[in-house]
């Protein structure tokens, strides 16, 4: 990815980003069906709009998602959509999820 597409990226987010590892669950669905069983994954990164995931799976951009996410001693609960997945070196995926339902004191403690 060029600087010039990282530069785009970063005018797309409404709010800083901030590196955290953090364990988080994750259940993809289509509207009310369950496609899969619940997956481990853990944040690589959150803001208030959303996190990026690792993930042992490529999930396709627009898969809805039900999320618990463990931040300190809180467990935070949202809904979000896969905006973009990319290959790490590892194996892994490192899953763009913007969030699209979280309570303003979920959000709040990701601040």
């Amino acid at each position: 990815m060029s600087d010039r597409d990282l530069e785009s990226v970063r005018e797309k987010r409404s709010s800083r980003r901030i590196r955290s590892l953090n364990l988080t669950s994750y259940t993809p669905r289509k509207g009310e069906e369950q496609q899969y069983i619940v997956s481990i994954g853990r944040t690589l990164d959150v803001s208030e709009g959303g996190v990026k995931v690792e993930t042992h799976r490529k999930l396709a951009d627009g898969t809805e998602l039900e999320m618990d996410i463990a931040i300190e001693d809180r467990i935070i609960t949202a809904k979000g959509e896969v905006v973009h997945t990319e290959e790490l070196k590892n194996g892994l995926f490192g899953t763009g999820i913007q969030f699209t339902a979280i309570s303003d004191e979920d959000r709040g403690s990701l601040r």
